[in-house]
């Protein structure tokens, strides 16, 4: 693991709030596109949710709690992982339904998208699922950051995401959501700056 581990962020501390006040008003005020889908929107609603790409059963699984008070018994930083912006992106809230209890993973060319009827490209099955090619990098950095600040361990295969790391690098628009993030909440993805750190990891 690099030696960024314990970097999380210390600013937002409920995860309600957070979404609330400073991930859709500021984070995307002035609108986005969703990570799985790439739609792009002007403002929040109803059909979009704020997705946490390492999932809240995730965390409660790597912590072995299965209340948010037990989790936040065993380890304080709990809800600061939820309410982090790293591990929060945009998405259609049919689509987070079916990601909901699937683990990343490649698909394979034979599945279809899941939601070809609105041009997303997003393969899932009840168990998998396999994000369109221009967020396979976004999703596998919020990961490592994941893993890196919190000591959560990689859920999923780390050599797929770091094919995904490099198959899809930061783009302009991932590099000016970790700049804001920073001022949101005072931590910077470092995968996001420097991709290659990615090379150090190893599966625990």
């Amino acid at each position: 693991m690099p030696a960024l581990a314990g970097m999380g962020q210390d600013q937002l501390a409920d995860p309600k709030a957070a979404v609330e006040q400073v991930f859709w008003p500021k984070l995307y005020g002035k609108g986005g596109t969703t990570l799985y889908c790439g739609k792009p929107f002007t403002s929040s609603g109803s059909e979009l949710t704020a997705s946490a790409v390492y999932t809240v059963r995730q965390i409660k699984s790597a912590l072995r709690c299965m209340t948010d008070n037990q989790c936040q018994v065993v380890n304080p930083r709990f809800h600061y992982m939820l309410a982090d912006l790293h591990n929060l992106y945009p998405e259609l809230t049919r689509v987070e339904l079916a990601r909901r209890n699937a683990q990343f993973g490649s698909a394979g060319p034979e599945v279809p998208s899941k939601f070809a009827d609105i041009g997303c490209d997003l393969k899932a099955t009840f168990q998998l699922i396999e994000p369109r090619d221009a967020a396979k990098g976004n999703v596998a950095r919020a990961i490592f950051y994941m893993h890196s600040s919190y000591g959560l361990p990689i859920v999923g295969p780390l050599q797929l995401y770091q094919q995904w790391n490099e198959l899809d690098p930061p783009d302009a628009e991932e590099k000016a959501r970790n700049d804001l993030i920073e001022q949101l909440q005072g931590t910077r993805n470092p995968y996001i700056d420097d991709p290659d750190l990615a090379k150090q990891l190893h599966q625990d």
